[in-house]
């Protein structure tokens, strides 16, 4: 009777044991998948509307716009509620070859948010920015560039192609 006690309490011992090291190892396994940052990019394509040509006066831009926002289907599954880095914007965008001169700005918004914040940028060219990588990013952000048109040829004067963004980031 004491040898089948003495098996019994050491048999628990050893599954206590083996339990312990199973819950070692999937804590572990679960944990070092989670250190490891995965990148991910969004890239976004859309023309500016043409610009009502007023006047050739400094004083009366018109504006052609074009806006990015992310969605949540841009997003993989899954991650949705993952708290996201943004690492840099690319950007390239077009002009309207009939103005007199252009300005361009390019807007980041945080999601949902109403709160804009601009830097200039050049008009038909190309950059990556890194401004905006302190702010929050997630869906619902969202991207604006404005092209402000002074002059051209009226009534209307139109793009010469397309704007784009890539949102690079991580969690």
């Amino acid at each position: 009777m004491k040898s089948l006690l003495r098996s019994m309490v050491s048999l628990r011992w050893l599954n206590e044991k083996i339990f312990t090291m199973v819950l070692i190892c999937v804590g572990g396994m679960l944990i070092g998948g989670k250190s490891y940052a995965q990148e991910f990019s969004i890239t976004k394509v859309g023309a500016p509307g043409p610009v009502l040509v007023l006047s050739n006066s400094n004083t009366s831009p018109g504006v052609g716009l074009t806006s990015f926002t992310v969605f949540t289907s841009d997003i993989p599954q899954g991650t949705l509620i993952v708290p996201k880095q943004l690492l840099e914007i690319q950007w390239r965008t077009t002009y309207y070859p009939d103005s007199v001169s252009q300005r361009v700005q390019f807007c980041y918004y945080r999601p949902y948010s109403s709160q804009e914040n601009c830097v200039d940028i050049g008009s038909g060219s190309s950059g990556t920015i890194y401004d905006f990588n302190n702010q929050s990013f997630d869906h619902g952000a969202r991207v604006t560039i404005k092209h402000y048109v002074l002059g051209g040829v009226p009534p209307y004067t139109r793009p010469a192609g397309a704007d784009s963004v890539t949102f690079r980031y991580r969690y």
